[in-house]
């Protein structure tokens, strides 16, 4: 009998993703007939484009989008395997193409030196059927394009899809605003890869203290008597407001102490009127008589003074500040002296005001 050993490989795919290759030795006699002798059967292991595509779709079952993303760009980077080029880019393609993001913020004013109250929040999802899922763990770059501030520059989406940026202080302005754009990074064997149709922007715009609005925080005393419904007061209020100011409802205090505090900067003081009040700018205007002197007896003057300080109860910070001082008045009681005193001063502490008011936003 004649031997010849033939070599058959059959190459068998496992659903496990492993390769087995069977090894059969055969011996054939002179006639032809043909007998198995011997059967051997050595596994290969999945190449490791196959094996992160897998990867990437257990990722994915599991809506698992941040690892899905970081393995199937892994794939596409790997060598070997070029059948299945087409299938990771479709699988890619069809995973970015059903995320989506959403920049959600609070309409804010900016103003240099100061940052937001809130934060800015930047959303990523992927939508199937219909039904949004967030997307958590995936990593997010904030930047700022336009301007320039103190940031959080870098974050992952949480459980809700979202990454969230602090902006901690506004230094610079480029026409009157900020951008800050965000969007998914991804630092794989040391490049860094954004997907486009996921970035978002941010602008923030200046708002001028006539947009902000201003609440009046009066003090008013005549002679020796607190005065709770100020005239004055209120004439003050309306030239800011004809003036294109925004004013909200303010206080007449008849807390000289607190007043005085607050006036020169007490942080405790502050903090009880900004609880009161709408706005973070407060105009402190501070309107006194008292008396000067008596010529006979039935007739009296009386001098007024009128300081208004506009305060910025964030930062501490005088924005606008007027003084009128030692105006006289007469009057046949010593009330209405300081009356007197009081409505002449008034007169003049609008007229002087009508030359400064432009002069506010420039103090910022």
């Amino acid at each position: 009998m004649i031997k010849r050993t033939i070599w058959i490989c059959i190459i068998v795919l496992l659903i496990s993703g492993c390769i087995t290759s069977v090894e059969t030795i055969q011996d054939q006699d002179e006639k032809g007939a043909v007998t198995i002798k011997e059967d051997k059967e050595i596994e290969i292991a999945p190449s490791k484009k196959r094996e992160l595509l897998k990867k990437a779709k257990t990722y994915l079952k599991n809506r698992d989008y941040s690892n899905a993303l970081i393995n199937i760009i892994r794939a596409e980077k790997a060598e070997g395997d070029q059948e299945l080029d087409h299938e990771i880019r479709e699988f890619k393609n069809n995973l970015i193409e059903k995320l989506n993001a959403r920049a959600i913020y609070k309409k804010e004013g900016i103003e240099i030196g100061k940052g937001l109250k809130s934060p800015l929040q930047y959303m990523i999802f992927y939508m199937k059927d219909e039904i949004i899922y967030p997307a958590f763990n995936i990593p997010v770059a904030f930047v700022v394009k336009k301007g320039k501030a103190q940031i959080t520059e870098k974050g992952f989406t949480n459980t809700s899809g979202i990454a969230e940026c602090a902006v901690n202080k506004v230094e610079l302005l480029v026409e009157d605003e900020i951008i800050i754009s965000a969007g998914v990074y991804f630092e794989i064997e040391g490049e860094t890869l954004t997907i486009a149709k996921l970035k978002r922007e941010f602008a923030l715009h200046y708002k001028s203290i006539k947009e902000q609005g201003i609440s009046f925080v009066v003090f008013e005393k005549n002679i020796d008597k607190v005065v709770l419904n100020s005239t004055s007061g209120k004439l003050i209020e309306d030239f800011f407001i004809k003036n294109g100011f925004l004013v909200f409802h303010g206080i007449n205090e008849n807390n000289k102490e607190l007043f005085i505090k607050a006036t020169n900067g007490n942080v405790d003081s502050l903090e009880i009127y900004k609880d009161k009040l709408d706005s973070n700018l407060i105009a402190f205007t501070y309107i006194e008589s008292s008396f000067s002197s008596k010529m006979t007896e039935g007739f009296y003057f009386a001098k007024s003074n009128i300081i208004l300080n506009i305060v910025d109860v964030e930062t501490n910070k005088i924005l606008f500040n007027s003084i009128i001082e030692d105006i006289k008045g007469a009057g046949n009681t010593e009330e209405k002296a300081g009356r007197k005193a009081i409505n002449e001063a008034t007169k003049e502490f609008l007229q002087k005001l009508t030359s400064k008011i432009d002069s506010i936003e420039l103090n910022r």
